[in-house]
């Protein structure tokens, strides 16, 4: 019900923001101004600002009103600094965390702390002691990833489950590679394809609500139905246009294929840090609480130390995300004002787009991603703080802190892309895309989901196909695991794809930007891009769009 309801919320905000970005735009001739366009370190060719051009049917080009100011780069100086050493001074407390407890488990504590010798506490053990207390604590419900394992009693050759996952990732890391293609080639196939899907699955789900004679589920799918049918007819005019823009950006990082791997380290540095926060809170929560190895604690647990310690893992991870965002950002942007060093798969654009992410604009990255963090914890506490009780007023609550967490995701990601181009701190970052939509009115843009739902459909297809594959080398070979073969196959693609497609995502928010700041440098530099992309924007918006 949560997310049906998210869903619906997003809905009404796409349709008022058309309505209003109808009624309200409007745009004038551009009249040139003095300043240069520049992706940080990067400045472009004056002749990018003259006069509107003329284009290929002989018709002047009119550029929106210059009613705000364009980005502009920002001198080259640590923007945010206080909440980089901030983040940095919490990471280094979670390091004394853990070099203060964790040799405590195996200290001299007796029983209660003799958690960790040979044949008493398992790794797996010790997750479900950590999940048991912390879901007592807080009562939160916390998904265990182990006892499907444990539950099943399914013995499998270590060997032959390794086999199956070395193929399933060589498999998918080529599947999500030739993604790219993929989409650049079939976009706007897969965009229909993917508003029809969602129609036909709310009627698949109604109908079988109905035959299982399930009139709550039934009902419930003729929502869906609705509001997928209504979705699409509203945005069918749209798939070229977002389309394009997928293609664009597809086209984007295509041609700077290195910037994947930041995005494949990241995905290692986020397992990394789970593992590392999971001993730490582990080892922390057991020791302060003088806990033994069933859960039971002698002393009562602060609640702002588990708090705290949840605050953590999410802004980590916000962060770690983030910093791929505004790389990618960075990247987009030179090859779109400066495709010459934009064009290979180790191109500078690439390797000091993350430099400056990591350097100049990481405290930007963490004063926003500390905003996130922070709802994100608020919404787990008051999840907690329910204690049972499933009521009206706490789950509209809950649902209100959801709302509220998309929104401020969404919101970071356009803020990000001002980041990653222009190198602004995270406050002028969020003025600039507040201006930006609304001089030119295209507002409804923000809340476009066509992308996203393309980007997902195709990383669950690549999963499926993945699967399939690893079950027949599994029938094939003899090794017995064809159902294991196919959920890990799937698992694997599903993952390795959304970290490409991910990629693929900010670069979408990257190219629109760009576009309404500056469409004459995409004309310039990728004019076949540039035609197909004015084409579907004016076929997108017809009563605002005059370029």
């Amino acid at each position: 019900s949560l997310s049906f309801g998210r869903h619906l919320y997003s809905y009404h905000i796409y349709s008022l923001d058309i309505y209003l970005s109808i009624m309200n735009s409007d745009y004038k001739q551009y009249k040139g101004d003095n300043g240069i366009p520049v992706v940080q370190g990067t400045q472009v060719s004056p002749a990018r600002t003259q006069l509107a051009p003329v284009n290929m049917y002989g018709q002047e080009h009119t550029f929106p009103s210059n009613d705000h100011a364009r980005g502009e780069k920002q001198p080259k100086k640590c923007n945010d600094a206080f909440f980089a050493c901030f983040f940095i001074a919490h990471l280094i407390s979670l390091v004394v965390l853990a070099f203060v407890y964790v040799p405590q488990l195996n200290g001299d504590g007796g029983d209660r702390r003799n958690l960790m010798e040979s044949g008493q506490h398992t790794l797996t053990q010790a997750m479900t002691s950590l999940q048991s207390l912390i879901e007592s604590k807080l009562n939160i419900n916390i998904p265990s990833m182990h006892r499907g394992l444990e539950d099943g009693g399914y013995d499998a050759d270590p060997t032959s489950v390794m086999i199956v996952v070395s193929i399933s990732v060589v498999i998918a890391f080529f599947v999500s590679i030739l993604s790219l293609t993929v989409m650049i080639q079939f976009a706007e196939g897969l965009i229909k394809f993917s508003l029809v899907f969602n129609v036909l699955l709310g009627l698949l789900t109604a109908m079988a609500g109905f035959a299982a004679q399930s009139t709550e589920a039934g009902v419930m799918g003729l929502i869906l139905f609705g509001i997928s049918a209504f979705y699409a007819c509203m945005i069918w005019s749209r798939i070229p246009f977002a389309a394009t823009n997928l293609v664009t950006a597809s086209t984007a990082i295509k041609a700077n294929l290195g910037v994947v791997t930041f995005a494949y380290g990241a995905l290692i540095l986020n397992g990394v840090w789970l593992v590392f926060w999971s001993f730490t809170t582990y080892a922390t929560i057991y020791v302060v609480g003088d806990c033994d190895a069933d859960g039971n604690c002698q002393n009562e647990i602060n609640g702002f130390l588990v708090a705290a310690l949840i605050l953590s893992l999410y802004w980590t991870m916000q962060v770690i995300k983030n910093v791929l965002h505004v790389t990618v950002a960075g990247t987009v942007g030179t090859w779109w004002w400066a495709p010459v060093g934009a064009n290979s798969i180790c191109s500078p654009a690439v390797t000091e787009s993350h430099n400056r992410a990591l350097t100049h604009s990481f405290g930007s990255i963490c004063f926003g991603s500390l905003l996130v963090a922070i709802v994100q914890t608020i919404r787990s506490l008051c999840e907690s703080a329910r204690d049972g009780d499933d009521g009206l007023c706490s789950c509209i609550a809950i649902c209100l802190l959801g709302i509220l967490e998309s929104l401020m995701e969404m919101f970071n990601e356009w803020a990000f892309v001002y980041v990653g181009l222009y190198g602004y701190s995270f406050i002028d970052a969020a003025k600039n895309v507040i201006t930006l939509f609304k001089s030119r009115g295209w507002t409804a843009i923000i809340t476009d989901y066509i992308v996203d739902r393309v980007l997902t459909m195709v990383s669950f297809g690549t999963g499926l196909f993945t699967g399939a594959v690893a079950a027949f080398i599994s029938y094939l070979f003899g090794l017995n695991l064809e159902g294991a073969a196919f959920l890990i196959g799937f698992v694997v693609a599903f993952i390795l794809t959304s970290i490409v497609l991910g990629v693929v995502g900010s670069g979408v928010n990257t190219v629109v930007v760009c576009y309404a700041e500056d469409p004459k440098a995409f004309e310039d530099n990728h004019h076949e891009l540039s035609v197909r992309m004015r084409e579907s924007w004016r076929g997108a918006f017809p009563d605002t769009f005059r370029y």
